[in-house]
């Protein structure tokens, strides 16, 4: 670390900050206001940005905001008087640190050493963010590949990538199977099988096969996933679409892939698109998943739903997650057997 910027709308308090910054040989930028401060990044990045919360203008969590989204590698030491007003955003934001105004300059030296800390961390998620994406990116051109020629001496792509997701993630491959038997019982519930077939029973077969590209580091991780690393797990919906979309004869299936982790409501992703916006091939898929995927044991750091629990949540995310005649339907296939 060796440069921070300063934001306070009081010069004093900004003079003295520097003179300490300089004692711990960091070289110092300053700006009086949350726009002030965006300018001066815009052309000289820095690695640590010590910020007050109540400035004219945007407030210093704006400011705290717009630096994780612009300049994610720099750390973010919040200094303000007001306790009350940024604790609890303390707890959940990714910041370095919390100064209480006033404090002393062994304070502030801690702070720099937790925003030095803070910084290293980043920059190492960010290179393992990066080495994962590129192997996701490898992988994906693989499948692709393999696809294309295995098929070019005859084989049936279907056959094919049902196979290479066997080899690769056979529990993937076995969830899809069950969500595609769902699914299409509840298109036949609905009264719509002969409408979507045959789109709905490959669409529902392979919505995870993206997931045959994850790095296995990141599939196979027994503890929770960490907000990049969720980021990057949930690329496995553009990445199946675009499997499916690489064949020709599944092809017409990518699109219903691309939308099964849509939120009815809203929310959802990759489009965020929502109602009937979503294909209702996706919104079945979407139901059938979350229960298969709820009843299984699929992580080790989570238990299984019952059955009854998994049947409240997706009541309970009726109309918000999921299409509420979609899930009356599935409750009534479900009631069968």
């Amino acid at each position: 670390m060796a440069s921070v910027l300063i934001v306070d709308d009081e010069a004093a308090m900004r003079e003295l900050m520097v003179r300490w910054a300089a004692s711990l040989g960091l070289e110092s930028r300053t700006a009086a206001n949350a726009d002030q401060a965006l300018e001066r990044l815009r052309t000289d990045a820095c690695d640590l940005a010590v910020i007050d919360v109540m400035m004219p203008g945007h407030s210093g969590l704006w400011l705290a905001n717009e630096l994780r989204r612009e300049h994610p590698h720099t750390a973010v030491v919040i200094a303000t008087g007001y306790r009350s007003l940024v604790e609890a955003e303390a707890d959940t934001e990714p910041i370095a640190d919390l100064l209480i105004k006033p404090f002393e300059r062994e304070r502030f030296a801690l702070a720099v050493d937790r925003g030095r800390q803070w910084r290293k961390q980043a920059i190492e998620e960010g290179r393992w963010h990066a080495r994962l994406s590129l192997e996701l990116r490898e992988i994906t051109e693989q499948v692709c590949a393999e696809v294309e020629r295995r098929a070019a001496k005859g084989a049936a792509e279907e056959d094919v990538l049902a196979a290479l997701a066997m080899e690769r993630t056979p529990d993937v491959m076995r969830h899809g199977d069950r969500v595609a038997r769902f699914a299409r019982s509840v298109a036949r519930e609905l009264g719509c099988e002969s409408a979507l077939s045959p789109t709905l029973g490959r669409a529902a077969r392979f919505h995870d096969i993206g997931k045959i590209a994850i790095p296995e580091a990141l599939r196979t991780k027994p503890s929770p996933l960490t907000a990049g690393e969720e980021v990057i797990m949930r690329r496995h919906v553009d990445v199946g679409a675009e499997i499916l979309a690489s064949t020709h004869t599944l092809a017409e299936a990518a699109p219903v892939v691309l939308a099964t982790h849509e939120w009815y409501s809203g929310g959802g992703y990759p489009m965020n698109i929502s109602g009937v916006a979503i294909p209702l091939a996706a919104r079945i898929i979407a139901a059938a998943d979350a229960y298969d995927t709820m009843t299984l044991n699929c992580r080790e750091y989570r238990h299984p739903f019952t059955a009854a629990e998994a049947i409240a949540e997706l009541l309970r995310c009726t109309n918000s997650q999921f299409d509420s005649d979609v899930v009356a339907a599935f409750l009534a296939v479900l009631s069968r057997h």
